[in-house]
């Protein structure tokens, strides 16, 4: 197979940090303006899916609705044909299911409810998983890494994190249980890049001494860089076909896997051993300095 050619990701690293900082900034704007839409999973309410007779509309759905006197509450279509109606909780959902008759003639797909206090459960649950799940991926880079590694495969998973979750917010997806659990497993799988990235600097700091730590780091990811760049691609092309062909629901989870995929590579490549390099150096000046 042929090698790629040599990239000096050091000399680039600062056009990597002003990318990872305008996705980091117009996710964090949007999160704190614009928030998640969160399902009913964390918000509690009633989920109504429904199939009408005749082609009705989401515009003239949301019309009905608030005819009938429905305030909070999202409604949107399906590739399988169907009508997605989501009511927050104290709406009735009787209401609605008589309601919508005036429409048109329509089959019941499915109807579901989550009260507050399995709501609240479920919220600190997804809580603790996240906490949980982190507090181990720290627990094993401060193990196998010296701290400032740790540090800097942890401020890569929170990039690529909030980036992803950003994503959500911008794009106002849904965002439920199964999103949390996706969320998960992007971060174990950008945590897993750059563990790949991080063994190789070691096992070249060793046999390479008087490389310079910079060189070293290039050399490093350039080793690693056709696996990782293989691995991302053939998991990007398998979450991708599955975004956009697996339905709404799946299509929503794997919404994570796509963008996580993109900027977790990035990350493992640019941020997190050039945030390492840059320590590093800022602490040998000091050091230097202060002889």
């Amino acid at each position: 197979m042929k090698s790629l050619p040599f990239i000096p990701f050091m000399k680039l690293r600062y056009y990597a940090y002003v990318i990872s900082m305008a996705l980091l900034l117009l996710s964090l704007f949007s999160l704190f303006y614009r928030g998640l839409n969160l399902g009913l999973d964390f918000t509690g309410g009633s989920l109504l899916e429904v199939k009408f007779e005749k082609r009705v509309e989401i515009g003239e759905v949301r019309k009905h609705l608030e005819r009938l006197g429905f305030s909070h509450f999202q409604v949107q279509d399906t590739a399988q044909g169907t009508t997605i109606i989501r009511l927050r909780l104290g709406e009735p959902i009787e209401k609605a299911i008589e309601g919508l008759k005036e429409l048109s003639p329509y089959e019941l797909i499915r109807s579901e409810s989550i009260g507050g206090i399995i709501t609240s459960e479920l919220r600190q649950k997804a809580i603790w998983a996240i906490l949980v799940a982190l507090g181990g991926i720290l627990l094993y880079l401060g193990y196998r890494f010296e701290p400032l590694w740790a540090f800097g495969a942890i401020l890569a998973l929170v990039h690529d994190v909030l980036i992803v979750l950003g994503a959500y917010s911008i794009t106002y997806r849904e965002v439920n249980l199964d999103v949390v659990a996706s969320l998960l497993i992007v971060a174990g799988y950008s945590v897993s890049d750059t563990v790949v990235v991080f063994d190789r600097i070691r096992e070249n700091l060793r046999i390479r001494k008087a490389t310079p730590f910079g060189e070293l780091i290039d050399l490093s990811i350039n080793q690693t860089l056709l696996r990782t760049l293989m691995t991302s691609l053939t998991t990007f092309v398998a979450s991708l076909a599955l975004f956009l062909l697996g339905g709404p629901a799946l299509s929503n989870i794997m919404f994570a896997f796509v963008v996580g995929i993109v900027v977790g590579t990035l990350s493992s490549i640019f941020v997190a051993s050039a945030v390492v390099f840059d320590i590093k150096s800022r602490l040998r000046l000091k050091e230097v300095g202060s002889v």
